[in-house]
């Protein structure tokens, strides 16, 4: 939901930034890609990094994470990391998408006996 907010907020930016360039009396004022990705990556990192333990294993043709604490199953957007993990306990940190159950993964690592 924060993504989809986050990119309306973006396109309005740009919309009003072609808005003021079309209107030579309006005051001068512009918003770079660049500034809009930057807005993008600061609300991003607003959301909560997680660190997930749990076991990497195929669901059909995706990997998922089978957390160990919540028994919860989670699609990891990085699948070819994932795959390298495949029926192996790992650590996974990164930002839980729940409206997807996805996580958006940061990084993946054995996790310790």
């Amino acid at each position: 939901m924060k993504r989809i907010l986050l990119n309306v907020a973006a396109l309005s930016l740009a919309c009003g930034t072609v808005a003021l360039a079309e209107n030579p009396k309006a005051k001068e004022a512009s918003v770079s890609p660049s500034q809009i990705f930057a807005m993008q990556d600061q609300s991003q990192a607003q959301q909560e990094t997680k660190t997930l333990l749990g076991t990497i294993t195929k669901n059909g043709d995706q990997f998922i994470l089978k957390e160990e604490a919540t028994k919860a199953a989670y699609r990891l957007d990085d699948q070819q990391s994932a795959s390298k993990f495949d029926g192996r306990k790992v650590k996974v940190i990164g930002v839980l998408d729940a409206a997807n159950n996805t996580i958006r993964v940061q990084s993946i690592e054995e996790a310790n006996a």
